[in-house]
This record gives C-alpha cells, sequence and structure tokens, in this order.
C-alpha cells in the first residue's frame, strides 16, 4: 500500500535560538536523507517584507514528499524518535494532510503505540481520499502548536 501526499515535520525546542534550531533541523535533515525516501527538503516560509527573496527556508521545518510505504513511515517515525533522544530535542510534530503526530520524550511503549496509531490512519484515509489532500504550503510551527505560548 502506498500513502500519497507530504509529511511535513517540524522541529520544536522552546530554550534553542534560531541558530541552534538550524543545527537540530539540519542534523535531522542529514538522517532522513539517509532513507529510502522520495524527497526530503528544507520547508519554505514567506520572506520579510521588501526583503530580496518571497521565500527563505525554515529554519524548523522538513518536507517529506512523494509516495511511502507503511514501512517508509515507520522508518521515518523511528528516525525522529532516535533523533530526540540523541539530539536532545523537545519534540517533532509530523502532519500529513489532516493527521498530526508528536513525538517527544515519552516512553518507548506509549510512543509506538501513537505512531502505528498515526500510520494506521494515514493508510486508512488513503483509500478513500480523506484527509491526504496536499496542502499548498507546509503549516507553520506556530500553526500546529497553537499560540506562540503554548506546547
Amino acid at each position: 500500500m502506498t500513502i500519497t501526499g507530504d509529511v511535513t515535520v517540524v522541529v520544536h525546542d522552546e530554550d534553542a535560538d534560531a541558530q541552534e534550531l538550524d543545527e537540530l533541523t539540519r542534523g535531522l535533515l542529514e538522517e532522513l536523507l539517509a532513507l529510502d525516501l522520495p524527497d526530503v527538503a528544507r520547508g519554505q516560509e514567506p520572506g520579510a517584507v521588501g526583503g530580496k527573496s518571497g521565500v527563505l527556508s525554515s529554519l524548523t521545518t522538513l518536507v517529506v514528499s512523494g509516495g511511502f510505504s507503511v514501512a517508509a513511515l515507520r522508518s521515518l517515525t523511528l528516525v525522529v524518535r532516535e533523533w530526540i533522544k540523541r539530539s536532545g530535542a523537545r519534540k517533532a510534530v509530523l502532519v500529513s494532510g489532516e493527521r498530526r503526530l508528536e513525538i517527544e520524550g515519552v516512553s518507548k511503549k506509549t510512543q509506538e503505540a501513537v505512531v502505528e496509531a498515526w500510520i494506521q490512519a494515514l493508510a486508512a484515509d488513503d483509500g478513500s481520499g480523506a484527509g491526504t489532500a496536499p496542502t499548498s504550503e507546509p503549516p507553520a510551527p506556530a500553526a500546529l502548536e497553537g499560540s506562540a505560548g503554548g506546547a
């Protein structure tokens, strides 16, 4: 079974400054590039008003594009989970269509159950066409988390 659409991965660490977030995201990008995924790239966000570029690479967002097998999604979530443990990042949020998965430092058993439920929901959505329409832009961290102060 192939699951279509993009998976957006957003790195969160409230204690990190912009440079640290960029380094965390770059490290995760390198690890995801080692997987056999169709396309992994930094997300894009609008540039500053009056700036030279209309679009900038995101400090915290990665976009994984293409079709995924269930096994590839499991590998993706495993890499993110292991990366959180090693990097000390607070959490990562994965979004595909209307489905959202937060991976943070909880027990392995709890995290595996949450990951499996998310993957199964994506697989079920793919067959019906509901919730898999790719958005024109990946959601920004603030859009994923609500107000700037909440987590």
